[in-house]
């Protein structure tokens, strides 16, 4: 159903997860996080989500997808600042003060983003000056004044030593209108600049997602994501951004939900991998280094995630090459598989092959590569084996980060899941085709089934195929 890129963040409590050093003895020791409240640590950015009549999880689907963070040191101390972006409430950007302690400087900064929902946000230095600027991705609203992406340009510090930024996305050319979910930035022609990809997820009432379709491949559909090329300095003192989308080949629409730029074929040039809600297929934009750009998802995979939300690319078992992740959302238990999932349907198989959509399944997937084709050495083979490793089934899951949380050596697997009402349990579905058309919204609502699930971390094993507990 969705993310951005990332997180789900539906209320940010404010608080810190530390990781300490365990001294259990042999195995591996799990890693222990502690909790540190706002009261010490100065984070009370909450993204609350207000419901009404016109946005609730009836009528509009998008209202639980939460907001972005940004980590990145913005006044130059060496200290990781947070910049939070919401959706009926304005983004916040704290400094680090050190020792996990944190300072509101939104107000100062001008970077709130107000009267904007905002759904994903990303770091990078946009000119090049070695300072950090941020790029907002903002969508949902009617007006497309409302929808406009915010770049603040990083000015340098003041005398408190607190960054100052000015919003410059128009001048800079990428107040883009097209309802981003999240936004990447790369140097895919490799010229020593910073590009710009756009993962656009718009819904569309009229058009059932899940309905199978001729795939629109002329890049002009509504949810086709754009390229932004940087074009450098054009006598305005900054980089000035050009629509490069149809020249590059990104011609598929499709429902973003996860974006990540990666170098799967291991060319040395940047790849885009973007995972896509409902029928709509993932993409893979294998970089031709000419400018231009080729989906090779049905290539490189022999399926993916169906309603695919959050992903990440990691080597997980430290042969050199990189393995995918990507999240849906399949119950662990019994019960909830019984109460939230529908049979699987034969005619999605014959339907796959009628429209040339490539095979999908509700479960989480991991894509182990395997080295190179025999026959084609710039093309790797990837076994999908997340059922094998454990990882399938955490829910309605958004997000998944690979590190190493416990200094093993090999990467683990954080995956956040949740929705604070369960629209897809199937007897409020049935009560809903029943009296959805004469109940109001504040006597459906309440009907929705409230299901509390701990989020999932998991240990690898460190072999090379590897799996997780």
């Amino acid at each position: 159903m969705l993310l951005p890129a990332m997180i789900h963040v539906l209320r940010i409590t404010s608080l810190l997860l530390l990781l300490s050093l365990c001294t259990c003895a042999p195995p591996a020791p799990a890693p222990l996080f502690t909790l540190q409240d706002s009261a010490q640590s100065g984070l009370e950015f909450g993204n609350f989500i207000e419901e009404d009549d016109t946005y609730n999880i009836l009528d509009f689907e998008f209202v639980y997808n939460g907001g972005g963070v940004a980590v990145a040191d913005f006044n130059g101390d060496d200290l990781p600042d947070l910049y939070f972006t919401g959706n009926t409430t304005p983004n916040s950007l704290y400094l680090n003060k050190g020792n996990l302690q944190f300072a509101d400087i939104t107000e100062q900064t001008n970077t709130a983003g107000a009267e904007r929902w905002c759904s994903g946000v990303v770091a990078g230095d946009v000119n090049g000056d070695g300072r950090q600027d941020i790029y907002v991705s903002a969508t949902v609203y009617p007006d497309p004044n409302l929808r406009k992406n915010l770049l603040f340009i990083n000015e340098g510090n003041d005398a408190e030593g607190n960054p100052r930024f000015t919003e410059q996305a128009a001048a800079y050319g990428i107040a883009d209108t097209s309802h981003t979910t999240q936004a990447a930035f790369l140097d895919y022609d490799r010229d020593g600049d910073l590009d710009l990809y756009l993962l656009i997820n718009e819904m569309d009432n009229r058009l059932i997602p899940n309905r199978y379709v001729a795939k629109r491949t002329d890049g002009k559909g509504r949810r086709n994501d754009q390229l932004y090329r940087n074009d450098g300095d054009q006598g305005d003192g900054h980089p000035v951004f050009t629509n490069v989308t149809a020249a590059a080949g990104i011609n598929m629409d499709g429902y973003g939900l996860g974006l990540n730029i990666c170098d799967l074929n291991n060319d040395g040039w940047p790849d885009i991998y973007v995972t896509n809600d409902y029928v709509t297929n993932d993409l893979l934009w294998i970089n031709n280094q000419d400018g231009t750009f080729t989906d090779q998802a049905a290539t490189y995979f022999k399926h993916t995630a169906y309603s695919a939300m959050g992903n990440d690319v990691a080597d997980l078992n430290n042969d050199g090459l990189d393995d995918v992740i990507a999240l849906d959302m399949f119950p662990e238990t019994n019960s909830r598989r019984k109460s939230m999932m529908p049979p699987n349907n034969y005619f999605a198989y014959i339907n796959n092959e009628r429209y040339g959509y490539q095979y999908q399944f509700t479960r989480n997937v991991l894509q182990l590569a395997r080295g190179n084709r025999p026959d084609n050495t710039n093309q790797p083979v990837y076994a999908e084996i997340g059922g094998y490793a454990g990882i399938a089934a955490t829910d309605w899951s958004w997000s998944t980060l690979a590190a190493d949380f416990d200094f093993d050596g090999d990467r683990d697997l954080l995956i956040s899941n949740g929705f604070p009402k369960d629209v897809t349990d199937k007897d409020f579905m049935d009560y809903n085709i029943k009296v959805g058309n004469i109940a109001s919204r504040e006597m459906l609502i309440p009907q929705i089934p409230e299901v509390k699930i701990a989020n999932y971390a998991y240990a690898n094993d460190g072999e090379p195929i590897p799996s997780f507990r």
